[in-house]
């Protein structure tokens, strides 16, 4: 608490001599930005001013001023989380002094797109070309969304054009032998019908260079990524959407760890795909329902160029297939949205089945045992949210909870017969509380309280393994008895906005108690599991933009802008009694900048600061705990449009030439330029 008083004492110091000395000029409708309307933080739609919850929006202007395509890029270039991208299109995000994680369809942050989960344990295949724009619920969320959410959610909503049909066609190129293309349009086909269709195709032919000017090898991929999207009025009060996306990814080469030079490449295909269904409307005057149906599939071929000959050397062979995993998700979401007056009660009910496959290969192609068993993940759960508005709808207080009942298995896995298909099943609770009050001079206070859960995975719960090792039965069981991990956070915050200030600030401290850690324990042969081990992390968050031209009434953006992340503390214990720093999460990430816009030129200069992290070095002896150094990035988009519909852009990724990694032995790309040219209609 002490932290949290500082906190806002801080934030005060910089804000009231602003709402002091500035002088608002007269608002210029044309050159004011109202505030977002956002739907992650209540299942509903409410104006953020009023929502207790920390929420961030990335728009699509904003998209199209960053360089990066990918939804991580967007992520740690806007919202200051936790990002690691490895090369070979593999990435993960964790936030609040959650570590990012990479893959399985257990994780501490929910990703969702258009409200329904995206159908993929690898962030780098959402892309973000026809997105309207991403919402960030930073905080427990489990409340509303049920497992996964226990450090965040994010919401990827996707263009759904009406009005005179409109489009864009571009195409580009750049830095090692990129070329890249896209085209798109949306609109009303006709008086009740409306679409969006979109492509793009993106291929880096040449490996990319380090920072240090050494070329990494087997870094070249190609991606290529499609949306569609019908919608109809069906009568004045219901409406209907159905819609789907795909990604490709062919030929993704995969280095490796740079200490083993180029003695382990590979590469991958991916395949991601989802399709939904959604039917909204009006039944009397203040119910309004929804019912979403939604399939996604996400599919992994792994191809190794290597072959083992005596540990750890290694031989280059010709590329063979030695992993799949394929994953499918399959849903329906129910919801009633009732009106009282201002206040607002949201109830649902949501289900799910997960399920995934593993699949191994010899170097001939023949099949062998997976490393791990088939699973699924059964999930069925109803939830209440209430939004109440008090003294003149300046108080927003919101309540709910969600009940959560699943059922998860180890699956017959085919090859893999040193273990017991088993299933278990638990249920849980979660409630959540926030408080929002805003005042007249723009100034906002928002504090929440929820309690939050990840379940265990198959494994953890069911699975059972067993392997001879000098003729001596190891087995690996799981534990049935198991509980979900949980946590509690709590956040406060002080901010302000006033549109026609072009100003707005927001500084947010949290705290979060994890309690009941799966963590594995061994005796004699047996490995098991059990809830034994907590988890704290403690931070600020902040955020601040200016728009000059706002403020002094110009026809024209100026804005200079900063959000970051200070963890105070994210520790975790790895034993009883012993504590280590949670690994891959940094002490401090900020995003700083500045964005011009005018009729006819775009620019922004951008820069990420990250600060030390730790993690373990699988490459020395005995795996000691290393400290990675900081690093900062500067990137530069500028755009010019000419002949009214013509358009062209230049973005430069790594100004600066920077040799840094997210992950040691794995190094970005250095400096890099891409130009494109586009015709919207």
């Amino acid at each position: 608490m002490k932290k949290f008083c500082l906190a806002v004492f801080i934030s005060a110091v910089f804000i009231l001599p602003t709402l002091v000395l500035a002088q608002e000029p007269e608002a210029n409708p044309a050159n004011t930005k109202l505030d977002d309307v956002v739907v992650t933080a209540t299942r509903s739609e409410e104006d953020i001013q009023n929502v207790p919850a920390k929420v961030e929006v990335i728009s699509s202007r904003e998209i199209e001023l960053t360089t990066g395509e990918t939804l991580t890029e967007q992520l740690k270039k806007h919202s200051s989380i936790g990002v690691i991208e490895y090369p070979g299109a593999q990435a993960g995000i964790g936030m609040r002094g959650f570590r990012p994680e990479f893959s399985g369809i257990t994780k501490h942050t929910l990703v969702l797109i258009d409200g329904r989960p995206a159908g993929a344990t690898n962030l780098s295949t959402i892309l973000t070309n026809n997105v309207e724009r991403i919402e960030v619920l930073k905080g427990p969320a489990s409340s509303l969304y049920g497992g996964e959410a226990m450090g965040g959610v994010v919401n990827v909503i996707t263009k759904k054009s009406q009005g005179p049909v409109s489009g864009k066609l571009e195409l580009g190129y750049g830095s090692f032998d990129t070329n890249f293309q896209e085209a798109g349009a949306g609109g009303n086909a006709a008086q009740r019908l409306d679409f969006d269709i979109f492509a793009s195709r993106y291929d880096q032919r040449d490996n990319y260079d380090m920072g240090n000017g050494d070329e990494r090898p087997y870094t070249e991929y190609e991606t290529k990524s499609g949306d569609l999207r019908f919608g109809m009025d069906i009568t004045d009060i219901w409406r209907a959407d159905v819609g789907g996306d795909i990604y490709q990814g062919r030929d993704i080469s995969t280095p490796g760890d740079i200490f083993t030079g180029s003695t382990q490449p590979g590469n991958k295909d991916l395949d991601r795909w989802g399709v939904d269904f959604m039917l909204d409307g009006m039944i009397g005057s203040s119910n309004n329902v929804s019912f979403t149906a939604y399939k996604t599939r996400e599919l992994q071929e792994n191809y190794n160029r290597y072959a083992y000959s005596i540990w750890p050397a290694t031989s280059i062979v010709d590329p063979y297939r030695s992993y799949d995993s394929e994953t499918n998700w399959m849903g329906l979401q129910l919801k009633d949205t009732i009106s009282w007056g201002e206040h607002k009660f949201i109830l649902g009910a949501d289900c799910q089945d997960i399920d995934k496959e593993s699949r191994s290969y010899n170097q001939d192609g023949t099949r062998r045992a997976p490393w791990s068993p088939d699973e699924s993940r059964k999930n069925l759960a109803g939830y209440l949210e209430t939004v109440w508005k008090l003294m003149d709808e300046r108080l927003t207080a919101t309540l709910g909870g969600r009940y959560d009942r699943f059922e998860v298995a180890t699956e017959v896995t085919p090859y893999k017969t040193n273990f017991t298909p088993n299933s278990e099943s638990f249920s849980t609770f979660s409630p959540r509380g926030g408080l929002n009050y805003v005042f007249e001079n723009g100034v906002r206070l928002h504090t929440t309280l929820g309690k939050a859960f990840v379940p265990p995975s198959a494994g953890e719960l069911a699975g059972y393994n067993e392997t001879s090792v000098g003729g001596v039965a190891m087995i690996t069981r799981g534990n049935a008895g198991l509980d979900p991990e949980t946590s509690v956070t709590f956040d406060a915050g002080i901010g302000y906005n006033k549109p026609q200030s072009g100003f707005k600030c927001d500084v947010t401290y949290f705290v979060t108690q994890v309690d009941d850690k799966i963590t594995r324990y061994t005796e004699g042969n047996v490995t098991s599991y059990v809830n034994s081990l907590e988890q704290e992390m403690d931070g600020l968050e902040y955020e601040m933009s200016f728009d000059i031209g706002v403020f002094n009434n110009w026809n024209r953006s100026l804005t200079f802008y900063v959000n970051g992340t200070k963890i105070f503390n994210a520790s975790e214990e790895v034993s009883a009694g012993i504590d280590q720093d949670v690994h891959n999460v940094s002490e401090h990430t900020v995003n700083y900048g500045v964005t011009y816009e005018d009729d006819h030129f775009m620019a922004k200069l951008h820069a990420r600061s990250q600060g030390e992290m730790k993690d373990t070095d699988w490459n020395a002896a005995g795996y000691p705990e290393v400290i990675y150094p900081g690093f900062t990035v500067v990137d530069f988009v500028i755009g010019y449009k000419f002949l009214e519909h013509h358009n062209l852009k230049l973005s430069v990724d790594n100004v600066l030439d920077h040799d840094y990694y997210e992950k040691k032995g794995f190094p970005k790309p250095g400096r890099a330029f891409y130009l494109s040219y586009a015709f919207e209609f």
